[in-house]
């Protein structure tokens, strides 16, 4: 009989019996078939799901030996692709053979899915979230999870009241509609979090460490503030955890937060059960590392954070583990394991910890691969690494590598990895995307001291791929105007020797006085080693002063003329940022020494020192607080008064705002701003991602300084200020616009100053 014969027999039988029988075998009563080799396995019913499909999934195939238990195993089998509303297995005897017949009856599939009820959340975003698909099989299971996932997304969302409920509407062949019929409710918001059990903290300490939120009126609009996500609500059970054991409490335990709603629905309440236990001291440290030494592991021993003796923090232990990783893996081996053993004793209250190493295999640094470079040249990437092939394995030079990548702000992204090459290298991929280092701008500003500006400037900051920085800046105001052509070499001769040279010429008016000066800088630099660098530089300088007021001092109409500048100056520079645009964490010292005149001969003779120190302090939200303070202190000598350019002024964008430039300083009897001799100023911010992918961040700031004469002696009586303020890496450059608030505003000054400037930030 014939494979289409059979079939043609057998299939509106067999699919009558698919419907009116359960699942199951289908065979002659009481004849076993158990031993027979199989003849041939045939498909029936199937419309959507391939045959191949079904026979994959049965192990009795054609020319295998018959079996009732693999039979029923092939019917579990084909169910569990959840395809089919019934399948029917058919044995037919063929002599001493036997025929399979798999008669299945296919699920329905969906031919469209509708969403109903949904006012405050979109239909594209529900559909992202639900896993039914159109022309795809119907199945409960899929139904039950997209459930599942809206009612998911809308609490997230806030809407804890909200009901989902499906309907399942026949469609023509074989398919049907499947309708998700949603009932919002009102949003709710977190309005109280409580413990229960803490004593030693309270409950406003705990609420700190959670990143679930109370309701604020003030915040809820523009953030997260108050909306609760269940995923969320794990991780602050971790992070609640991690508090306690980062305080020594290594026996606390945090209860599953319960969630209870208002009966208006509005108000959601977490109340968490804590058991915080006795208070842990760390006991015995020690370092199981047969290869080390025992005055080495006493020394690294005495570099952990964690004291013996001192309160155990698990916050410490984590440090530490990366301080070995870092000390291991600087001496090549880039695989160490390191195991921290804890041992708790309940009668001392004692944690012990034993640092398992196993070292691994020492590599050194193999084949290094650089790619991405269209623009920059090889060299220019080479030169910023702080290994070679075939140095020593290093984690700390390729952390700082990827740093000093990034400082050069010639990449949009730089990033280092490694692979293993033989047995004893590790070949380094250097991966960088070109940024955009050149830029021509043309545009309007303004400034509290110019007024309106206009500007322009071409820049490039890696010309020719070289990685020389170019620029030539055109500024026009009502009361000032500057040109300024400059190029510096950071690599000169191809040695780290930076240098360069600038030309430029620019008029200022002043209440009491104009200006104009016009000369050359050339500079170099060097570094004395990985963080610490010096450099000097000589000016020439031709400066007039004339348009005196009818009312200025006597010694304002004393320095009414031409007189020309030589000046060389010395600087020596620290700088451990993390990054030189943004930074989070490290600091900045700087100090200057200024000589002009003397031996260096021409008509001013004056010196000067300014000392100036930066430090970042990382804080949550990928925010960072920074301090800066600035010393300065300067004279004339030879007989001489320090010129009127060369005073400090103090007040404005760069040293106190909220005050006007050069307000937070000595004035004359007409009140015209005259500096100081000397300056003391400190300022500090907390500076917070707005648009992190756009480079734009808040600034909240607190001033305080002063500008002191030659007859005034220094103290800490400073004027102060506060503000808020932008801060942007825009095409033209580091961007500021900050406001100020003057604290005590003297009669002839403003309260409130808007400040603006396209510069560098730091």
């Amino acid at each position: 009989m014939t494979r289409q014969s059979l079939s043609a027999i057998l299939f509106p039988i067999l699919f009558i019996l698919a419907f009116t029988l359960s699942p199951g075998l289908a065979r002659s009563q009481n004849f076993d078939y158990n031993g027979y080799s199989v003849a041939r396995v045939v498909v029936l019913g199937n419309q959507k799901v391939a045959k191949k499909a079904i026979l994959d999934k049965m192990k009795i195939k054609p020319g295998s030996i018959f079996s009732d238990v693999q039979l029923d195993d092939d019917l579990k089998a084909i169910y569990s692709l959840g395809f089919f509303e019934n399948i029917l297995m058919n044995l037919t005897a063929s002599g001493r053979k036997v025929e399979v017949a798999v008669v299945v009856v296919e699920k329905p599939s969906v031919a469209s899915i509708v969403i109903k009820g949904n006012r405050k959340i979109k239909r594209k975003d529900l559909l992202k979230e639900i896993t039914v698909r159109t022309f795809a099989i119907l199945s409960a299971e899929k139904i039950s999870e997209s459930e599942e996932k809206i009612r998911t997304f809308y609490h997230d969302k806030g809407f804890f009241s909200v009901t989902v409920k499906t309907k399942v509407k026949p469609a023509a062949k074989n398919r049907v509609k499947v309708i998700f019929s949603i009932r919002e409710g009102r949003k709710s918001y977190v309005k109280k979090i409580r413990f229960h059990g803490n004593e030693v903290f309270s409950d406003w300490r705990l609420r700190r460490q959670l990143e679930t939120k109370t309701y604020s009126f003030f915040l809820t609009w523009a953030t997260d503030a108050g909306i609760l996500k269940q995923e969320m609500l794990g991780h602050d059970v971790s992070l609640l955890k991690s508090y306690y054991l980062s305080k020594g409490y290594v026996q606390a335990r945090i209860g599953k937060p319960k969630i209870s709603l208002s009966d208006n629905k509005k108000w959601i309440y977490l109340d968490f059960d804590v058991h915080e236990g006795d208070v842990f001291s760390l006991g015995d440290i020690d370092i199981s590392d047969k290869e080390l030494d025992p005055e080495a592991k006493k020394r690294i021993i005495g570099r952990l954070k964690g004291k013996s003796g001192e309160v155990f923090s698990n916050k410490n232990l984590h440090d530490d583990i990366e301080k070995l990783d870092t000390y291991y893996a600087d001496q090549g081996y880039a695989f160490v394991d390191i195991n921290p053993l804890s041992s708790v004793d309940p009668e001392k209250r004692q944690v012990n910890i034993k640092y398992s190493i196993d070292r691994g295999k020492q590599f050194h640094f193999g084949r290094i691969e650089i790619n991405g470079n269209t623009k920059t040249r090889d060299k220019v990437i080479r030169r910023e690494l702080r290994f070679g092939e075939g140095d020593l394995y290093s984690a700390s030079r390729l952390k700082r590598s990827r740093e000093r990548l990034t400082n050069t702000e010639f990449f949009s992204e730089a990033d280092i990895k490694t692979k293993p090459g033989d047995d004893e290298t590790m070949n380094v991929d250097v991966s960088v995307i070109e940024g955009q280092t050149g830029s021509f701008s043309v545009g309007l500003g303004y400034s509290t001291v110019d007024s309106i500006i206009g500007m322009a400037s071409i820049s490039k900051k890696n010309f020719l791929g070289k990685g020389w920085d170019m620029a030539f800046h055109v500024e026009l105001s009502g009361s000032r105007s500057l040109y300024n052509i400059s190029l510096t070499d950071p690599y000169f001769l191809d040695i780290p020797l930076s240098a360069g040279f600038s030309i430029y010429n620019e008029e200022v008016e002043y209440d009491a006085y104009d200006t104009k000066q016009k000369g050359f800088r050339v500079t170099f630099g060097k570094p004395i080693n990985e963080y610490t660098s010096w450099s000097m530089g000589y000016r020439l300088e031709a400066v007039t002063i004339d348009n005196v007021d009818y009312y200025a001092a006597d010694y304002i109409r004393d320095e009414e003329g031409e007189t020309t500048t030589s000046q060389i100056y010395f600087s020596l520079i620290r700088d451990k940022r993390d990054n030189y645009l943004f930074p989070r964490h490290g600091y900045r010292l700087k100090g200057t020494a200024v000589l002009a005149g003397g031996p260096l001969g021409f008509d001013n003779e004056y010196y000067k020192l300014i000392l100036e120190a930066h430090k970042f302090f990382p804080f949550k939200w990928d925010s960072a607080f920074h301090l800066k303070g600035v010393f300065g202190y300067a004279d004339g000598f030879g007989g001489q008064d320090l010129p009127l350019y060369e005073r400090f002024y103090v007040g404005g964008m760069n040293s106190v705002r909220g005050f006007e430039y050069g307000e937070a300083g000595p004035e004359d009897e007409y009140g015209n701003v005259v500096g100081g001799t000397s300056e003391l100023y400190f300022n500090t911010e907390w500076i917070f991602p707005l648009v992190k992918s756009m480079g734009l961040r808040g600034v909240v700031f607190f001033d305080a300084g002063k500008a002191f004469d030659d007859d005034e002696s220094i103290d800490f009586d400073l004027r102060q200020s506060i503000g808020i303020g932008i801060r942007w890496k825009s095409p033209m450059g580091p961007l500021r616009i900050e406001w100020g608030y003057n604290l005590s505003p003297e009669d002839d000054e403003k309260s409130k100053v808007w400040d603006f400037s396209v510069g560098a930030f730091y």
